[in-house]
């Protein structure tokens, strides 16, 4: 599987109001659409809305 990086800006916590935060990292997905979802899905498991841009680039 090909592997991306990904951005995501301005988070918002959903468990601290008020708060916002970025994240970036790597995955492997089958295509950016697939990296896209997984990204969001982690994002929301951990408490986070994403508000502003998630970037996703092939590697």
């Amino acid at each position: 599987m090909p592997k991306y990086t990904f951005t995501a800006e301005k988070l918002h916590d959903t468990l601290a109001p008020g708060e916002t935060t970025s994240a970036s990292g790597t995955l492997r997905a089958s295509s950016p659409q697939a990296a896209r979802k997984a990204v969001e899905r982690s994002l929301r498991s951990r408490g986070y809305k994403a508000t502003g841009n998630l970037t996703i680039t092939p590697q």
